[in-house]
């Protein structure tokens, strides 16, 4: 945001899209900008997606925002800006050129008296202002004697230059009153245009005038959910403003934010993380001949490591990996884990955190869910919960088994469009496992009587494998079915096969693939005595194997074995399979040894 610049010429700036589902950290991004900036760098902050705005609207605010007194820095004086907003209030004649001609003179002149429709304009974008907290440098009364004394010296001159405004517009007028006859009878769109353009014009002036030397920083425009149908038609106009001006950047650093990927920022795979995040890094990776797209900067806000959800939950050494393990590092999901748990260690009574109760008596699942889906609506709600099945999303929608379902494709496209999609350990798409894990809630909460309940789709999915000799997947689905005794022969019999050293690791990516499978087994349980309780319905002679897939099957679940008690079942049996096996005894006593 500083600003190095010889000759009053600041570099090029770009418009920063910091972009994520919900929950990604976004708006916190925004209010962590703001506090760096404190009252030394002007910024100003609108959310565009609570109320629709035309962009004049949005532009107002911005400037009434930038225009406070920041500590070091000269006011900036947003004249022309203001002169539109004036214009715009004055009643002109819309069907006689020459009476609203005499209209524009008679309100510039200096003893001018507003209109009561300017006196309103005015009023009500104040009170808009104030509503929101931001306290604009002016107030009414000084409104109403702007254009007497010696500002109005300033702005006649400023008319017999013929400049600002003239450039601002489309159709440039030889006479600057004809500009405002036609900025005040204008349609919205060319009115929109003309307050962008006044805006980024005065902020221009601003940096290149008396005190110039004085602007350390750049101004900085934080807009919230720049997505939103006003976002995007502000931004569009800023840019291609900027595109006909580059030989006079303006001084604005504009950072936004985004639920949804837009096609106009490039290829999805070239957007930056904050570490690499820059102005020298947009510069030497901008696409230059892309006009105005190639002013865009997206910025993927990624979800956070487990050291980071160390640092950000504040969790002790034991609960971060569990936390990490149930959201992947979703800041969101992070954030009201951390708030639920308080100083609570990781222990069985966690198995059940789904279910937990704030005050309002609504289960956690229940509010996450409602929180982060709300860009769906109730049929396409309905379809996630289905597709949360399968471990990717392209097993998911095969046509086979979801019985050509027309609405299963518009969801896909909305799954993209809203950041829930991630690439698994195959490269494949898949949701996100936070959202997953809490649509695989619901799910398992469906009633006996649901079209689309638990045991109907993963039936679906483990005779659609067998159909298509894919036994690891069909053992999986058959495994989420708790259909422990079929895995457990499956894996016997793979077991005595293996002849070589090189032939263990397949079985053992077997092993892992089917025991990834998601559960709904009762949370009231402990762990091992779960694990013993599965183990017994398979014959004896295969009972280690069966603890041991019991307790893979609940470790790969974060909510399965909270306190990580199984760890020492699993290394016993990969021991007691060393023992057995009739070749790869090492690397099975080296699997043992990641559980130690």
């Amino acid at each position: 945001m500083r600003r190095d610049s010889e000759g009053g010429r600041g570099p090029e700036l770009p418009v920063v899209v910091l972009f994520g589902p919900r929950g990604s950290g976004k708006t916190a991004a925004l209010g962590d900008i703001a506090e760096r900036c404190g009252d030394r760098v002007p910024h100003a902050h609108a959310d565009l997606e609570r109320v629709v705005k035309p962009p004049r609207a949005i532009i107002t605010e911005l400037a009434f925002s930038l225009s406070r007194k920041f500590e070091g820095q000269p006011r900036i004086r947003f004249r022309q800006l203001w002169l539109c907003l004036l214009v715009k209030g004055a009643q002109l004649n819309q069907e006689n050129r020459e009476k609203a001609l005499a209209q524009v003179r008679d309100s510039l002149a200096a003893d001018a008296e507003f209109s009561p429709r300017t006196h309103n304009t005015v009023n009500g974008v104040v009170d808009t202002i104030a509503q929101a907290g931001v306290l604009p440098w002016w107030s009414p009364l000084v409104a109403s004697t702007l254009l007497r004394g010696g500002e109005a010296v300033r702005w006649r001159r400023r008319l017999r230059r013929a400049s600002g405004l003239r450039d601002a517009t489309p159709q440039r007028s030889p006479n600057l009153q004809d500009v405002l006859v036609d900025i005040g009878i204008a349609d919205s769109g060319l009115m929109d245009e003309v307050f962008c353009a006044a805006f980024l014009a005065d902020l221009r002036e601003a940096y290149r005038g008396r005190g110039a030397g004085r602007r350390k920083a750049n101004c900085v425009a934080l807009l919230d959910n720049v997505d939103s149908a006003g976002g995007a038609q502000l931004l569009d106009l800023l840019l291609h403003i900027r595109q006909r001006h580059r030989q006079d950047p303006d001084p604005l650093v504009v950072v936004g934010t985004s639920r949804q990927w837009q096609s106009r920022w490039g290829r999805q795979d070239s957007a930056r993380t904050p570490e690499q995040a820059g102005l020298d890094d947009w510069t030497q990776h901008r696409e230059a001949d892309r006009g105005p797209d190639s002013w865009w900067y997206p910025v993927e806000l990624r979800d956070l490591t487990p050291s980071e959800v160390v640092e950000a939950g504040r969790f002790g050494g034991s609960t971060a990996p569990y936390v990490h393990a149930l959201t992947r590092g979703h800041p969101w999901g992070m954030r009201q884990i951390a708030a639920a748990l308080g100083e609570q260690a990781p222990g069985p009574a966690m198995r059940a955190f789904l279910e937990h109760r704030a005050a309002d008596e609504v289960p956690f699942a229940e509010r996450a869910r409602e929180y982060l889906l709300q860009d769906f609506d109730p049929v396409q709600r309905e379809v996630l919960v289905g597709l949360s099945a399968a471990p990717n999303l392209e097993l998911a929608t095969r046509a086979e088994v979801r019985l050509g379902r027309a609405d299963d494709a518009g969801v896909l496209h909305e799954i993209r469009k809203r950041l829930w999609s991630v690439l698994d350990g195959e490269n494949r798409l898949a949701l996100h496992p936070w959202l997953r894990r809490l649509l695989l809630h619901e799910l398992a909460a469906r009633p006996d009587d649901h079209e689309e309940r638990w045991v109907v789709l993963h039936d679906r999915h483990r005779q659609h494998h067998r159909e298509n000799g894919n036994s690891p997947l069909a053992l999986y689905h058959a495994l989420a079915l708790g259909d422990l005794a079929a895995v457990v022969g499956h894996l016997q019999r793979q077991f005595e096969q293996i002849a070589t050293e090189s032939a263990v690791a397949p079985w053992l990516a077997r092993l892992e693939l089917i025991t990834a499978a998601p559960n709904r087994l009762r949370t009231d349980r402990e762990p091992r005595e779960q694990v013993e309780e599965l183990a017994r319905v398979v014959a004896p002679a295969e009972a280690d194997l069966a603890r041991l897939v019991a307790a893979k099957w609940l470790m790969s679940d974060p909510l399965g074995d909270p306190g990580r008690t199984l760890r020492g079942i699993a290394r016993s049996e990969f021991e007691q399979l060393a023992r057995q096996a009739r070749a790869g005894f090492v690397v099975f006593f080296g699997e043992s040894e990641k559980y130690a």
